[in-house]
């Protein structure tokens, strides 16, 4: 019961985003530059101060499964729903493909793993989208464009991977930043749970019942929601992984659509407004299949 107060406190950070644009208390571009301060500051600043853990080989042994956890169900989860979407035309096919693949792990991710399961887990949260972005700008991007579209570039300068590689240095090293700025970090990353939940119920007011009349987008979603997170759980389960492993790993790969496949489909053509038609309903259904996940874990 803890656990799913927890989530419930989450979601109604949600609806008081929905209410705010809603009620046109803040514009598209108020939303845009919140999320903006979330990408470029609150989540780098979260991932930083995070890591600076003491590393230990149980714990080095642990984040390494998680790595290797969140590639394996990434690569498994697109290349299904790219067979299983083969009859679709290809500007949606990649878009179903990328949205069954790419959870919102991060944005969302990390306030509901702090949230449900503690701080102290934030360092497997890190690691989990480590391993995200890795795929979001390799596999999610061949998908749209092939071989030529994959963009080690973006790859190399988003804000998130570099707070994880600098952080990775930190905890391996055992040095550690000078506390003023750590002071710096906790509160920049302490925004983290309340923006970014106000940012993602903001952007449902475009959300209609039609929308859940689309067989293929709800398939998506319970790929997304319930298929994909209870095969992680029953790998982890078989391969005898930590409690801990098992809860974040399971719990990340539960999160709804990412929208960065609307990024994507943007980019390379692809049914952006389907995109984000889908992430809209997923995110919306996540708020039935999140708890139930974290009581599960």
């Amino acid at each position: 019961m803890a656990v799913f107060l927890q989530v419930i406190t989450l979601f109604l950070l949600i609806f008081c985003g929905f209410f705010s644009a809603k009620g046109k208390l803040v514009d598209e571009n108020g939303i845009s530059t919140l999320n903006k301060i979330v990408l470029y500051f609150a989540l780098p600043a979260l991932t930083l101060y995070g890591l600076q853990k003491d590393a230990s080989p149980e714990l080095i042994h642990d984040l390494i499964l998680v790595f290797f956890i969140s590639l394996a169900i990434m690569i498994l989860s697109g290349l299904i729903a790219y067979f299983l979407y083969r009859s679709e035309p290809n500007e949606r096919r990649s878009v179903l493909t990328n949205l069954s693949m790419l959870s919102n792990s991060a944005y969302m991710g990390y306030p509901v793993v702090i949230a449900t399961l503690g701080e102290d887990m934030l360092i497997y949260a890190v690691v989990f989208v480590g391993a995200f972005n890795l795929m979001c700008w390799t596999f999610g991007s061949f998908f749209f464009g092939g071989i030529s579209a994959i963009q080690p570039k973006k790859l190399l300068t988003n804000p998130s991977l570099i707070a994880v590689l600098v952080g990775l240095v930190l905890f391996l090293t055992g040095w550690r930043l000078p506390g003023f700025i750590n002071d710096a970090l906790s509160m920049m990353g302490n925004v983290t749970t309340p923006l970014a939940m106000f940012v993602i119920g903001a952007r449902l007011i475009d959300l209609r019942f039609a929308h859940l009349q689309d067989w293929k987008l709800l398939l998506a979603c319970a790929l997304r929601l319930i298929i994909f997170p209870a095969a992680v759980l029953l790998g982890c389960r078989l391969c005898g992984a930590d409690s801990l492993v098992t809860g974040v790993s399971v719990v990340l790969a539960a999160m709804p659509m990412g929208g960065v496949t609307a990024v994507l489909a943007e980019k390379y053509g692809g049914d952006s407004a389907f995109a984000s038609k889908c992430v809209a309903v997923s995110t919306v259904l996540s708020l039935i299949t999140t708890p139930l996940w974290c009581m599960v874990v």
